[in-house]
């Protein structure tokens, strides 16, 4: 007979035995993390710095970076400027200014050849020569999309996405890739393989996310014309925070098909996202949207929906009936976000508009029950495999880990971040009851629907073309504190949820008399945790820009265009800055 005492050691021991193999699989799958992720920025410096010493034998015209996109359109065209020329410059622009912004994540090499290719034929495309910038998540031959996941880190893409095989067919040559927030699901700028991106017009800033490495690199300008994407403001923040401009078009028009995704992983469909360009100007966004908005687009995925660029509604002059509002009865905006929409406003009526203030259809519930739950509907389930062994980006691990808690667990964290902080959205986050089931999803889905049809009827009640309005409620923040400024995207999310188109450009700076200035008492009621964080965060904002948003109903983005096109005409003839 076995003495208990005996079994009851070997049964410690084994239990002791298996923990202690278990911890030490793990950290050996930690360190193994480690060097991949380590290997793939080598990889990424190694690509930059040969450039470098390619680009140091060769006398670059410099002459090309002060041209505008449409005169440097012109000059390919038209042979005066040759395509390698102007790939070089900008590659040498795009070096020296990542030295300071950490933008790029990735030499295209393929660009040499291209630019050579293009300086050789007589059929030129509307984008022949230009060189552009595209997103990490864009999928390219040859390279990986990581996501700023060391787990995805030389995963190659066998194939060109279906963006990248129209914009090379018109003529672009992709010549960088840019970075982003791990997951792409914050509007800060960094993750565990390429590191941090800074903000060019003020490194202490954050150049907002996701496409944040797109914006930091435009704005700085290291890069004419880029791509990006966009599932709750990642296209609009980074544009206004670097002051730029950027266009979310309505989902399904332009295809997303071989691109990384933010509702790639775990199929959410509900708020589906969307690409679309950025520039330092709307000319820019109106060629890129010109160029690729053509059969071949339709052709090569049968899911874009085939509705070619209309040039009647870009080039009208009838007059048009245009909402505004300031303030979104979530988080107030600060005086300079008032100021510049208020300055859009006068502009517009000056040039025959119509100009009605409106409030949005309950912004705060498109956000918190419907945005926030369908991103983490699986409660990031998803993601498992990708964070199994980087637990190095506190951001996006540490969301992972708060959503496996139990609910009553996350309901005790919600009661402390109200006393503690009062983020409504991360408040939201918190207390969302997880969808675990098809039918918690079908339901999910008809909310949504549900909801665009009701803010659809309020908005053609009030016969509206457009609406303008702001794209964040204040200046840049510093880096780090936009992990804890979740509401602000109640302005650019609301039109995620909606699928509506959504153009953002510059319109005025912050200036010394907006620092310190309080928001307007008799207008607002006392203010949030979060206002009272953002006002304290204005100081040393002087001269960083501020954008506003211009947005139309589904497939009207040459209607979105136009306005922000007489917007920057009007702004630049005015010089109101």
């Amino acid at each position: 007979m076995v003495d208990k005492s005996t079994l009851c050691s070997s049964l410690v021991i084994t239990v002791v035995s298996f923990t202690a193999l278990q911890w030490l699989y793990r950290a050996y799958k930690r360190r193994e993390m480690f060097f991949k992720i380590r290997r793939r920025y080598l990889k990424a410096r190694r690509s930059i710095e040969h450039l470098r010493e390619k680009l140091s034998e060769i006398r670059i015209n410099k002459d090309v970076l002060s041209l505008n996109f449409s005169e440097l359109q012109k000059l390919l065209q038209s042979g005066e400027l040759g395509a390698l020329e102007v790939l070089q410059a900008y590659q040498t622009m795009a070096l020296n200014i990542n030295e300071e912004i950490n933008a790029i994540t990735d030499v295209i090499e393929s660009a040499t050849s291209e630019a050579i290719r293009l300086d050789g034929v007589n059929d030129r495309g509307p984008l022949h020569g230009i060189p552009i910038s595209v997103k990490e998540s864009v999928g390219l031959k040859g390279l990986d999309c990581t996501a700023g996941f060391g787990q995805l880190a030389d995963v190659l893409k066998k194939d060109d996405s279906v963006l990248i095989k129209v914009l090379r067919l018109k003529g672009a040559i992709p010549f960088i890739r840019t970075n982003i927030p791990q997951g792409m699901r914050s509007f800060a700028c960094s993750n565990p393989i390429y590191g941090e991106t800074k903000n060019p017009l003020n490194m202490s800033r954050c150049p907002g996310g996701s496409s944040g490495g797109e914006g930091a690199i435009i704005g700085g300008k290291g890069s004419i014309l880029g791509v990006g994407s966009d599932i709750g403001g990642s296209l609009r923040c980074p544009a206004a925070f670097c002051g730029i401009c950027a266009l979310k078009p309505t989902s399904s028009r332009i295809s997303s098909f071989g691109n990384f995704s933010t509702d790639a992983i775990g199929g959410q469909n509900i708020v589906p996202s969307a690409y679309g360009p950025m520039g330092r100007d709307v000319t820019t966004l109106i060629d890129f949207m010109e160029a690729v908005i053509c059969p071949e687009i339709f052709s090569l995925d049968p899911h874009v929906t085939p509705i070619p660029f209309r040039h009647e509604l870009l080039e009208s002059s009838a007059p048009l009936r245009i909402g505004y509002y300031v303030y979104d009865e979530c988080t107030r905006c600060t005086p300079p976000v008032v100021r510049a929409v208020m300055m859009a406003k006068s502009l517009l009526q000056d040039r025959g508009h119509t100009l009605v203030e409106i409030k949005p259809y309950k912004p705060m519930y498109a956000c918190a029950d419907i945005l926030i739950p369908a991103l983490f509907g699986d409660d990031c389930d998803s993601y498992a495999d990708l964070l199994k062994y980087d637990t190095t980006c506190e951001i996006m691990y540490n969301t992972y880990r708060f959503n496996q808690y139990p609910y009553l667990l996350r309901l005790l964290f919600m009661r402390l971040q109200q006393l503690m902080h009062n983020d409504p959205l991360i408040v939201a986050m918190m207390k969302r009851k997880s969808m675990r089931s098809i039918s918690d999803w079908f339901r999910k889905a008809n909310e949504c629907k549900e909801y665009q049809m009701e803010f659809a009827t309020r908005w053609k009640k009030q016969n509206l073309d457009v609406v303008i309005c702001p794209c964040l409620p204040c200046a840049p923040p510093r880096v780090g504190l936009e992990q804890k400024l979740l509401a602000i995207l109640t302005y650019t999310g609301l039109y995620n949820v909606l699928n509506y188109p959504a153009g953002t450009l510059p319109v005025t700076t912050v200036t010394t008399s907006d620092v310190g200035n309080t928001m307007n008492p008799s207008y607002y009621p006392a203010y949030t945790a979060i206002e009272k964080l953002i006002q304290r965060d204005c100081e040393g904002s002087e001269g960083l820009p501020i954008g506003i948003q211009v947005v139309g109903l589904p497939f009207t983005e040459e209607v979105v265009l136009r306005v922000m096109l007489e917007l920057e005409t009007a702004l630049k003839s005015s010089n109101r800055h």
